[in-house]
């Protein structure tokens, strides 16, 4: 079998396998048009009351709906208990309760589950609403931070300001190791 392309010459149908593995060349134009643009960083992001954060790139995250959540008997009220996601215990914070920030009754849609990391690693927010996608240029980046409750200000140490919105890029690891060593106390 054969096509004919735009000069009406005929051009033989490659097999499956070479048409998968044969090598693409950018034109000429491609490449200084890519040069020319500012880079773009394309992030998703989420809001704890009024505080925007960022999901790290290469972060494995998930949503799901918030269900049979197990409570832990005398612990902090921020941390709501445990769910059992694929055979994993992971534990469920509820960021806005250990920030002291009032819930927004009106806007409240279904509350949410925002689960960052694997295994032993993750850790899940209480989310009012879903984490959505930003995109920022490298001078959207933020020389200087705004003042952050103590609690986040060592997890978000670099920042973006877009259409008058701050967000922060969110270290969840090392937000939610700072959390279990604040439950063990």
């Amino acid at each position: 079998m054969s096509e004919t392309n735009l000069n009406g010459k005929s051009t033989p149908w490659l097999i499956p396998s070479e048409a998968l593995n044969r090598q693409f060349n950018r034109a000429a134009g491609e490449a200084t048009q890519v040069l020319d643009q500012e880079k773009l960083i394309r992030r998703l992001g989420f809001y704890i009351g009024n505080i925007g954060l960022l999901i790290g790139e290469n972060v494995i995250s998930e949503l799901t709906e918030m269900s049979s959540i197990c409570p832990i008997p005398n612990t902090a009220s921020w941390l709501v208990g445990l769910i059992n996601l694929r055979g994993n215990l992971i534990p469920v914070f509820d960021l806005c309760t250990l920030l002291g920030i009032e819930r927004d009754v009106s806007k409240r849609k279904k509350t949410i589950l925002l689960i960052m990391g694997q295994g032993n690693a993750a850790g899940a927010l209480v989310l009012e609403n879903l984490p959505i996608h930003i995109t920022f240029t490298e001078s959207d980046k933020l020389e200087s931070l705004p003042l952050l409750p103590d609690v986040l200000r060592p997890f978000a140490t670099s920042g973006f300001e877009k259409n008058g919105e701050i967000w922060f890029n969110f270290d969840h690891t090392g937000f939610f190791l700072s959390l279990t060593t604040r439950i063990a106390t």
